[in-house]
């Protein structure tokens, strides 16, 4: 089994707190990062995590507001001090393209790498080794996107006994078939469903950004494995909510309930609660299986059933 992470290494909105950075979300498969969103300061907890400077590296910016995109710059720098050689894949707005290049060029900053940019758009916007990324439009302030993280399908699980009775000799041939591929045997070609079950579903992680809810984000992030939205405020502070276009925890419960994810994570705290235990509370009373993101929570991801 591979096995796939989730780290949350910022988790504060706006501004950090004494214990929470700015938001940065990292899923981890095998040498693959999938980094969502750089909020000021990412680039320590991108090496405290241990994620990798030269890693195949996909990141992805919600919307141009500095909590959110602000790191980035230092995490390019601190990736070309290292000498990275590897292209960054960076999906987002389109004017993040512009931000990047003018202030690249401001700040002098030399880049080792070349950055494979993606304008975010609704739909399917980038295929990586291990991932779809998919793409639908929050609903808050300026443009933003969420993200869908869909890993790649498996094959189905293999039956030695029927490889055995079409005369497949075990070692490189089994292999082909395990992975999918067809094989050539005396003049036959052998399909890997002849000695496989179905092709099985991969994992999905749904990143909502800063957002309101709504029910296309519900249908976009139908099934998930594991959904990570915001949170900002609790039910008390609804109107605040609905004025600067983010989620309460209630909201955000509902939301997860509705799609039918499998587990919630609330993030993007208001730097206003000392203590979240309350936003847990009144989300695990709508959707149960809730918890609240920490600063150097991972979480893994299991295969759905």
């Amino acid at each position: 089994m591979v096995k796939l992470v989730v780290t949350f290494l910022g988790t504060s909105a706006a501004a950090p707190t004494a214990k929470r950075g700015l938001p940065a979300v990292a899923v981890k498969r095998e040498g693959e990062v999938i980094l969502m969103d750089c909020g000021e300061g990412v680039q320590k907890r991108v090496l405290s995590e241990s994620l990798g400077l030269g890693s195949d590296m996909t990141i992805l910016i919600t919307h141009l507001h500095g909590d959110h995109v602000t790191g980035l710059l230092g995490l390019l720098q601190t990736m070309s001090l290292a000498q990275r050689r590897k292209p960054l894949n960076v999906v987002g707005p389109a004017k993040l393209l512009k931000w990047l290049e003018v202030t690249a060029e401001l700040l002098h900053i030399g880049l080792t790498f070349p950055i494979r940019f993606s304008t975010a758009k609704p739909g399917l916007v980038l295929r990586t080794g291990g991932f779809r990324i998919r793409a639908a439009r929050a609903a808050h302030s300026v443009e933003a996107f969420s993200y869908l993280v869909e890993e790649l399908g498996r094959p189905g699980i293999f039956y030695p006994e029927k490889a055995k009775s079409l005369g497949v000799p075990e070692g490189k041939l089994w292999s082909r078939l395990q992975k999918g591929k067809s094989i050539m045997l005396g003049g036959k070609r052998i399909e890997p469903l002849e000695v496989t079950g179905p092709r099985r579903l991969g994992r999905k992680i749904g990143y909502s950004g800063d957002t309101r809810p709504s029910a296309k984000l519900a249908r976009f992030f139908s099934d998930c494995d594991l959904l990570i939205f915001d949170s900002t405020f609790r039910d008390s502070d609804r109107e605040k909510a609905v004025e600067r276009r983010h989620s309460t925890s209630l909201e955000a419960a509902k939301l997860a309930k509705k799609a039918k994810v499998r587990r919630l994570v609330l993030t993007h705290f208001s730097a206003r609660y000392t203590s979240v235990s309350s936003l847990v509370r009144e989300a695990r009373s709508v959707f149960p299986s809730t918890i609240a993101a920490s600063d150097g929570l991972s979480i893994e991801v299991a295969y759905p059933v």
